[in-house]
């Protein structure tokens, strides 16, 4: 890896100094302590257009104690002069077909040699500090490190139709099997390289839903979760992003996300435990419902009362699945449309 870093109060400023010859300061830690060893994964195919930011918000971060591995699966864009550019500041650089992004980071794994772990997309990146501030937060009792994902669109703007930050939060193996009111986002989970392995790491067979189901296979072995503030990571929505594909299909049944769920759920509940297996079965019925709720919320045509009274009504086909908290803030929201902003009145 070069010597040529940038120090972590500049990455901290917002600025992105790549090429400034800053010598390093790292007041942000107790550097007279060993520092945590990190291993970041890029996989990519044909990102071109992204890559290099990637790269660069990785390199950036100016961490001493860093190993950087960029798997690419035969780009035939950009991508491999891009790579030719960085390569003598990547540890390692792989460059041939693989069966898809899962296969890509396996293949990353089997040279990684961290103690904490990540993927960041070839169309994503890693938000200043980061990778101080997973050194700051980590301690003896952490197993997994959850920080905060911004998102934005191709051109780096916030979107217009869509959340511009993502928090990952009540995260356990039995929320998301159940779907409780929990969310996700990859980008800003940070994981154990030893308990990665113990737990079966990630699974190449997948395509689409391989991150929840290796953190549902995580947190079920080691449910510590520490959770930060920082915003760790930025999450690129854009035309040919799988996330935008997929959840753009109005038929679920094209869905691939919810095809390999299926699959995946399939899995867990013959190989984990009674518990864990039965929270499973009531999430598949769970999730349908909290899909209607959200196409409910999103008719603002629609009476909200009689919403509401449909939803109510609804509930008791099926209670044991469809009385929940989120079930209560869905109704409240509806009803909640009546009561107008004191400026107003």
């Amino acid at each position: 890896m070069s010597s040529k870093r940038v120090s972590p109060e500049a990455c901290q400023s917002g600025r992105w100094p790549w090429d400034d010859d800053v010598v390093p300061v790292t007041g942000r830690v107790d550097t007279h302590s060993v520092l945590t060893r990190i291993t970041v994964i890029t996989p990519s195919y044909n990102q071109g257009a992204f890559l290099e930011e990637t790269i660069r918000s990785v390199l950036g971060q100016n961490y001493p104690n860093l190993q950087y591995i960029v798997v690419d699966g035969g780009s035939t864009d950009e991508s491999h002069q891009i790579l030719d550019r960085y390569e003598s500041q990547i540890d390692h650089v792989i460059r041939e077909p693989d069966r898809g992004q899962s296969d890509a980071i396996g293949k990353g794994l089997a040279l990684a040699d961290g103690e904490w772990f990540n993927w960041i997309n070839s169309d994503d990146r890693l938000e200043p500090g980061t990778l101080w501030e997973l050194a700051r937060c980590v301690g003896p009792k952490t197993d997994l490190l959850a920080f905060r994902v911004k998102v934005e669109d191709a051109n780096g703007n916030s979107p217009v139709d869509q959340r511009s930050m993502m928090y990952n939060s009540n995260l356990s193996a039995l929320s998301m099997l159940r779907c409780d009111d929990y969310s996700f986002s990859q980008p800003g989970l940070w994981f154990r390289m030893d308990h990665l392995r113990d737990c079966g790491g990630i699974n190449p067979a997948l395509n689409y839903g391989f991150d929840w189901d290796l953190l549902v296979r995580y947190l079920a072995m080691f449910p510590h979760v520490t959770y930060s503030d920082h915003v760790g990571a930025m999450f690129r929505l854009h035309d040919q992003s799988k996330t935008v594909v997929e959840l753009s299909k109005a038929d679920v049944s094209e869905n691939r996300f919810q095809q390999e769920n299926d699959c995946i759920r399939n899995q867990l509940e013959s190989s984990l435990s009674p518990g864990l297996a039965k929270a499973s079965r009531l999430g598949r019925r769970r999730k349908p419902w909290n899909d209607r709720m959200v196409a409910v919320l999103d008719q603002l045509d629609r009476s909200p009362a009689g919403a509401a009274w449909q939803l109510s009504k609804e509930i008791w086909q099926d209670p044991a699945a469809r009385v929940s908290w989120r079930t209560v803030g869905a109704i409240g929201r509806l009803l909640s449309r009546y009561v107008r902003p004191s400026f107003w009145k």
